[in-house]
């Protein structure tokens, strides 16, 4: 760890600022695709259970090829901030198209896999062949996807680093408008077009999607943006490696995360379709409550970033003590919100009805509960640990609080113990607990403390 620079001890005057700058914009971009993935449930609904519960596992496969991007994108974002902090636009443009190349060689084959096969795949969630059947021409219209979100959450990332979080926003807020207004005409039918059901999720999804990348790069060129105009180094091998330390074991985790919550998805889908359909239509309203945090985050990581590669260590070690404070309060006040208001969520949600508010009741109770737990997780973890490279460390974490404690445990509960509904839901916090206890005991060991940058080499044309 490099020496620690005893003369930056005070928190920046200007941090609310900076914080406000980046947390916003990502937070209400996070909201809007919150709202988005909402939507199509609820749209599909109409359809009956069984096309709410094909389009909530048909995305969750999209979720996890999504979260290696997002592992990828955010070694990618961590090292932008960092270079981005020293003015180097240069080496942030390298890693960026780094992240570009590594990111399209791996989606390929991933797509491929998850549309081809995709019958035999939703059998591991579901037993219900009118689920598979929808779910499956889920896959099949949105295949193209996987390879323009890629392109879209690394530019996303790129800009973000380098203090630019209100584009993003543009550009996704055009996006899922334009989403919403295809989906009102291809779910459910209008001007011409006969009613597609989840087929027509799949596809609004598939056409706003490509519209964004057009947008973004048509943007971007147009404003001669640093991402276009800044000369990359070649074969920086250098580089090269440290991106990798970073990706992939990032990149894992994030793949052993999202495979964690397919099973859990797979743990209820198990238990009925009822019970599954309840599960799909509360995960898109957990996102939106913590699209909030997620801003906050993004906020830390960066900004903490941009410290860390001016080895400005005590100062990133002030600004992560002012996060957790900041999210612990926010956290408690939003759990007991929910919790008093939590008739007047199921109501808008659809959920009040007799045969779902006896499973999605206790669910609120949980999540009113566990939103604290899950969000001090979230800035640690993401905002502070993975920004100074503790990437192995959150990846030996995450294997022993959700494989070997989380997701046993509540296999347990549905299968074993025979628990309700509620019950097994709330065991899904004991992973929760033992993140916490983990990354905390790290994060005050202070090894996150690193310069992450590498020594300037000349650009090569």
């Amino acid at each position: 760890m490099t020496t620690i620079k005893k003369n930056q001890t005070a928190l920046p005057p200007d941090l609310f600022a900076r914080i406000a700058k980046l947390a916003f914009p990502v937070a209400i971009q996070s909201a809007l695709v919150a709202i988005l993935a909402l939507a199509d449930v609820l749209m599909v609904s109409d359809f009956g259970q069984s096309a709410t519960a094909a389009v909530g596992i048909a995305s969750k496969w999209h979720f996890v090829a999504i979260m290696i991007m997002a592992g990828l994108a955010s070694a990618n974002g961590i090292l932008v901030s960092q270079y981005w902090g020293k003015k180097d636009s240069i080496h942030a443009k390298t890693v960026t198209i780094q992240a570009m190349k590594l990111g399209a060689t791996i989606m390929v084959p991933v797509t491929f896999v998850i549309t081809v096969f995709a019958p035999q795949i939703m059998r591991l969630q579901t037993n219900d062949l009118e689920v598979i059947m929808q779910g499956s021409q889920y896959l099949w219209y949105s295949f193209p996807v996987l390879i323009l979100t890629h392109i879209i959450i690394t530019l996303e990332s790129s800009l973000r680093a380098s203090d630019d979080a209100l584009l993003p926003l543009i550009f996704g807020a055009v996006t899922i408008a334009l989403n919403i207004a295809l989906n009102f005409l291809l779910i459910k039918g209008g001007l011409g077009i006969p009613a597609m059901g989840v087929a027509g999720a799949a596809l609004a999804t598939t056409i706003a999607r490509f519209a964004q990348v057009l947008m973004m790069c048509g943007v971007l060129a147009y404003r001669k943006h640093w991402l276009i105009v800044s000369q990359a180094i070649r074969n920086h091998q250098t580089l090269w490696m440290t991106y990798r330390k970073l990706a992939i074991p990032q990149s894992l985790n994030a793949l052993l995360w999202a495979l964690g919550t397919l099973t859990y998805q797979i743990i209820f889908g198990h238990m009925g379709t009822t019970e599954l359909a309840v599960f799909s239509m509360i995960g898109p309203f957990e996102s939106l409550l913590y699209s909030v945090f997620m801003g906050i985050s993004v906020a830390c990581s960066v900004l903490i970033g941009q410290s860390l590669g001016r080895d400005e260590f005590e100062k990133a070690q002030a600004m992560t003590a002012f996060f957790l404070k900041f999210v612990l309060f926010v956290g408690l006040g939003m759990g007991l919100f929910l919790y008093l208001n939590h008739m007047f969520v199921l109501s808008w949600l659809n959920l009040n009805q007799d045969d779902l508010l006896p499973l999605a009741q206790p669910a609120m109770f949980v999540i009113s509960i566990g939103i604290t737990l899950r969000m001090l997780n979230m800035i640690i973890i993401n905002g502070i640990l993975r920004t100074g490279g503790e990437n192995l460390f959150c990846l030996r974490m995450d294997f022993i609080a959700m494989w070997m404690i989380g997701i046993p445990f509540t296999a347990y509960g549905a299968f074993i113990g025979e628990w309700s509904f509620g019950w097994v839901y709330l065991a899904l916090l004991a992973e929760e607990i033992v993140k916490l206890s983990l990354c905390f005991n790290r994060y005050l060991k202070r090894r996150w403390l690193n310069n992450l940058t590498v020594q300037p080499q000349p650009a090569n044309a």
